[in-house]
């Protein structure tokens, strides 16, 4: 695992150490050390353990800690440093925003964005100018798809019922964050992202869903519903219709691998709960539905998902 800069060695380093600059290179050659950006390594069998987020915030801070004028990290890059999530690949550029009498564009794996910033726009996180969340928000709603926009403004806005940490930002300061960017471009898209970002949606895969729901046309779901037989309390479900007597479940691994969502159970236990639940469900009756990423993001295959729950279509969210 990469911890942001504590896992990584700059050259710039030795030299104060009374070493010379080339020693890391030389690991380097010797497949001991990997070269993350000029002048930054990272030991090779902490590069070879770490996941794609990490190696990718790894590469974000390395590059931001050495360049040679002063800017931002913004838009996506941006979003690996305040930990929010992404659906496929991270990119394989860094983006930085700069002023906009600076010249903008693409180079050498780094993007830069000349926008208007103000103090509000920026924060530091691990020594490292960063854009705020809310602003980081509204850039990726601005230039990513309506899909991608939504996961991290679900994310962000998120509050966890169970009290264990609060939302990273409300819809009061994401939306006065929207009126103190503007005039900005692409206002009518980010506008529509806060307006469809939920604070219950709780996992990316139910946020996609939610967005190819609304492609399909599909009445509004309730999110986190609770629900109660004869026994008491069976559970929340991911999205409920009760007019229409049907719940839907969005299965992506975490609910069975991520150790936050087993809560002390082995993934085969998970499974085993969710099969007593499911059999309470249906027992009350409710129609269920499961389905996993690859129909989450198809609406054509999530349609006959949905119009097998007896649900119908020609909604407008």
């Amino acid at each position: 695992m990469i911890e942001a800069t504590d896992d990584i060695d700059f050259a710039r380093d030795e030299e104060r150490l009374g070493r010379s600059r080339r020693t890391l290179s030389r690991s380097a050659s010797k497949g001991e050390a990997r070269r993350i950006a000029r002048g930054a390594y990272v030991p090779e069998e902490t590069w070879r353990d770490a996941t794609a987020s990490e190696r990718y915030l790894a590469q974000v801070a390395a590059v931001a800690l050495t360049r040679r004028s002063p800017a931002v990290v913004s838009h996506w890059s941006a979003a690996a440093m305040h930990g929010l999530p992404r659906i496929g690949a991270w990119p394989t550029h860094i983006h930085f925003t700069v002023p906009v009498s600076a010249s903008s564009g693409t180079k050498n794996g780094i993007v830069k964005h000349a926008l208007p910033l103000v103090d509000d726009d920026i924060e530091v996180v691990a020594g490292i100018a960063v854009t705020s969340l809310t602003r980081t928000l509204l850039d990726i709603a601005a230039t990513s798809t309506f899909r991608d926009a939504v996961v991290v403004a679900d994310a962000a806005l998120l509050v966890d019922r169970y009290g264990h940490r609060p939302p990273m930002v409300t819809r009061e300061q994401l939306e006065a964050a929207w009126e103190r960017a503007q005039p900005m471009r692409a206002h009518a898209k980010t506008k529509a992202v806060l307006q469809f970002a939920e604070t219950r949606a709780e996992t990316p895969i139910e946020s996609v869903s939610r967005v190819s729901m609304r492609a399909i046309g599909v009445p509004r779901p309730m999110l986190q519903l609770a629900h109660y037989d004869s026994q008491g309390f069976i559970g929340e479900t991911d999205f409920a219709w009760p007019d229409f007597g049907a719940v839907g479940e969005a299965d992506g691994d975490q609910k069975y691998l991520d150790a936050a969502f087993r809560r002390g159970r082995t993934p085969e236990q998970v499974l085993l709960d969710e099969k007593h639940r499911e059999d309470r469900l249906r027992a009350l009756p409710r129609r269920v539905a499961r389905w996993p990423w690859s129909v989450a993001v198809s609406p054509r295959l999530l349609r006959r998902r949905l119009e097998a729950l007896g649900l119908p279509t020609g909604y407008h969210w």
